[in-house]
């Protein structure tokens, strides 16, 4: 094994998304570490022919594993505009050399808008490992090469690089996966020689990358811990909503969804795999986990007020590689589409909403993966659960019927977890109100009816719903009938202790 150990000298990493002036890049990508290795490299006053060697046997390696804070351990800092004066004025202006000066002093020179995002992991070291072993020459060289790397990313991201003997516990392994990074590729040196050559360092330019997609590892602590999932769990691809577009409240989220499910099977090949489409090649609902799609409202704190903040896009761990590499390409050509690097959404009303697609760590709380799948006893529904069978009538007639109705829902909701592969959860509390700050009764929601296209047409009730289980249950947790276009989105809540029956038990969450 080959390990390199960067060390954050500030606590901080200082860089940009490759693909979003304004978002940050974490964990740091392998060909941005090659890359600073290879600037090290050329500003020798001669550059040493046996790092140059070693530089193209690194090149040459697979994708490293990548052991660094995760996601729910890193601090994003909102990035914010600044001005800074422009130095290469001769370049961007095609100015001549008196006129270039002129325009340095401080009365003519003119200042662009920068954004410098950053994060502060709660551990400031990062470990790039490969199991590969390096000749001695190799070693010595790269060793050397690394100790005079002084920043990775932005100047003022300064670091210490290092050969070590032994690496900390990979958190990211390539592989299938939410996380696309730059990783390195036989020639990438002669890539970025080319490169260079063409912006001499100071004109616009693009790194040259492999994209390699990488996932998380489970511990094996967290392996050892009993913890039962839902089928349909497994990665979020999530897509922000701009902030001047968060207007849009969470009853519309079937709405919404629709559209982003159309999108990606827009720009999705034919024939789509059952995985991602939900259906057999006969046109019958396929009866296996296949991708959901989610609405991420801003709820469960205090200040919460049940706006749109994003949208996602669920893979469960169970569907086949065909079908996620199938999510996966259709989602890559969205962004390719007009305009690049957005994903855009036309609703049925006519508003364009330009998403972006975010990687993780995310800024915002409620676009957080954690946020919806942490382990926990205890959940409660962010939009209302769509019951597969009418209960009766939950708010009118005589008192009777009314119990047997309550007490017909929450068996309908046991069952609902049962179908999505969990254990019948010990206490159930059924409500028509919300039961998390910011979400919004059941009667605020649209009609939802399923089977209109087939000629069905059969109109689904709508309750919320907490439940509380013996054991922790690791999410996304979404279950009911509507549960593949949004509806029944569950989220964990603190212990709450509802004796089961008991409509009017409504446990709420006021977390941040």
């Amino acid at each position: 094994m080959i390990a390199i150990e960067v060390t954050l000298l500030t606590g901080r990493y200082i860089a940009t998304a490759h693909h979003d002036r304004r978002g940050h890049e974490w964990p740091p990508h392998p060909a941005r570490l090659f890359s600073a290795l290879v600037g090290t490299w050329a500003d020798a006053d001669t550059p040493d022919e046996t790092e140059r060697r070693a530089l193209e046997w690194l090149e040459s390696l697979k994708p490293p594993a990548i052991g660094a804070s995760g996601p729910d351990d890193v601090a994003v800092r909102r990035a914010v505009s600044h001005f800074v004066p422009v130095n290469d004025a001769r370049l961007r202006s095609g100015k001549g050399a008196v006129e270039s000066a002129l325009a340095l002093l401080p009365e003519g020179r003119i200042k662009q808008e920068r954004q410098f995002p950053s994060v502060t992991p709660d551990c400031p070291c990062v470990t790039f490992a490969w199991d590969e072993s390096a000749d001695p020459d190799v070693a010595t060289a790269l060793d050397a090469l690394l100790s005079r790397v002084t920043r990775l990313g932005h100047s003022s991201s300064l670091v210490s690089c290092r050969l070590v003997d032994s690496a900390l516990e990979p958190t990211l392994k390539p592989g299938e996966g939410p996380m696309v990074l730059r990783c390195t590729q036989r020639g990438q040196l002669d890539a970025l020689e080319r490169a260079h050559s063409q912006h001499r360092g100071v004109r616009p330019r693009a790194l040259p990358f492999l994209g390699v997609r990488y996932g998380q590892v489970r511990s094996e602590e967290d392996e050892a811990v009993p913890v039962s999932r839902p089928d349909i769990a497994g990665d979020l691809v999530v897509f922000e909503i701009p902030s001047d577009k968060r207007r849009l409240p969470v009853t519309r989220t079937v709405e919404l969804v629709e559209t982003l499910r159309g999108a990606l099977f827009h720009h999705a090949e034919e024939p789509m795999p059952e995985g991602l489409s939900g259906h057999l090649p006969s046109g019958s609902p396929s009866r296996d986990p296949h991708v959901a799609f989610l609405s991420l409202p801003n709820v469960g704190h205090s200040h919460a007020d049940g706006r749109l903040m994003g949208l996602a896009v669920l893979l469960p761990a169970g569907i086949d590689e065909l079908a996620a590499r199938a999510a996966y390409r259709a989602i890559g050509r969205w962004e390719q589409s007009e305009p690049p690097g957005l994903c855009r959404l036309t609703l049925t009303r006519g508003n364009v909403i330009d998403l972006q697609r975010k990687q993780p760590p995310v800024e915002l709380p409620g676009l957080q993966s954690g946020t919806w799948a942490r382990a926990s006893r205890s959940w409660a529904s962010v939009t209302p659960i769509a019951l597969p069978k009418n209960p009766g009538r939950l708010a009118s007639g005589s008192p009777s019927a009314r119990a047997k109705a309550w007490a017909a829902a929450e068996e309908q909701v046991r069952q609902s977890c049962v179908h999505v592969g969990l254990p019948e959860p010990a206490a159930v509390a059924v409500s028509l109100g919300p039961l998390i700050v910011g979400a919004r009764g059941a009667a605020d929601f649209p009609a939802f009816v399923q089977g209109v296209r087939r000629g069905e047409g059969v109109r689904r009730r709508l309750v919320h719903a907490a439940v509380r289980f013996a054991q922790e249950v690791e999410g996304p947790f979404v279950m009911g009938s509507g549960r593949f276009l949004g509806l029944g989105l569950m989220r964990p809540v603190p212990e709450w202790d509802a004796s089961p029956g008991s409509p009017d038990e409504r446990p709420a969450s006021d977390e941040r």
